[in-house]
């Protein structure tokens, strides 16, 4: 009686599914494009080069604002007043989110966050997602433009929390500056043409990566 070839058959098919998803791993991992952190006063047109990297690159973009806005029953506001104001940016029902829509992107080409991380634990999070998910290293793409410029870009707009928001970006900066000194932080002068930043951003991509 030969009970070995079926037994030698089951183990090659064990050894070829984890040979296959090995592969998977392997090419997940040297696929993903760049993690890029975008950064930015109101006005800066951080809206705009999402997108553009987006038609451009194929790169997915995650926002606070929109996984904000599609999600509010996620997000539960104090009813009493609390000091400092709620934000939802910083609430910890934001990492899930990210999460879920990291996990459906294709990341192949890379991915762009907006307004994530914003905080500590939301900074600690996405270390954990990195890993968890191969994800390359964080290039912060900063669209530096001065605050008056801001103020005169929106002027006609309607922002009376428009002071707050500046605040908010100025914190989100040192945060990454702080947070992930070991990340590629590149100044980007978005006072410029739309098109003109969407070039320094290109350039920036595609240096060599170490």
């Amino acid at each position: 009686m030969n009970i070995s070839r079926p037994n030698r058959n089951c183990a090659l098919s064990k050894c070829v599914v984890v040979l296959v998803w090995l592969a998977a791993l392997v090419s997940r991992m040297y696929a993903a494009g760049p993690v890029v952190m975008l950064i930015g006063a109101p006005g800066s047109g951080r809206t705009t080069q999402a997108e553009i990297l987006r038609k451009e690159r194929g790169m997915p973009v995650i926002s606070a604002d929109d996984l904000i806005a599609r999600n509010l029953g996620s997000f539960q506001k104090p009813k009493a007043p609390v000091s400092p104001p709620y934000d939802p940016h910083l609430d910890p029902a934001l990492n899930q989110l990210v999460e879920q829509a990291l996990g459906a992107a294709d990341l192949s080409k890379g991915v762009v966050l907006d307004g994530y991380p914003a905080s500590k634990a939301q900074g600690d999070f996405l270390a954990g997602l990195k890993q968890r998910l191969n994800l390359s290293r964080t290039l912060v793409i900063h669209l530096d433009v001065p605050d008056q410029v801001s103020q005169k870009r929106l002027k006609k707009q309607s922002r009376p929390d428009l002071e707050q928001q500046l605040k908010d970006y100025h914190r989100e900066l040192d945060f990454a500056r702080e947070y992930f000194p070991q990340a590629d932080i590149r100044d980007v002068d978005a006072t410029r043409k739309p098109a003109d930043v969407a070039k320094q951003i290109r350039k920036i991509l595609e240096e060599p990566r170490q």
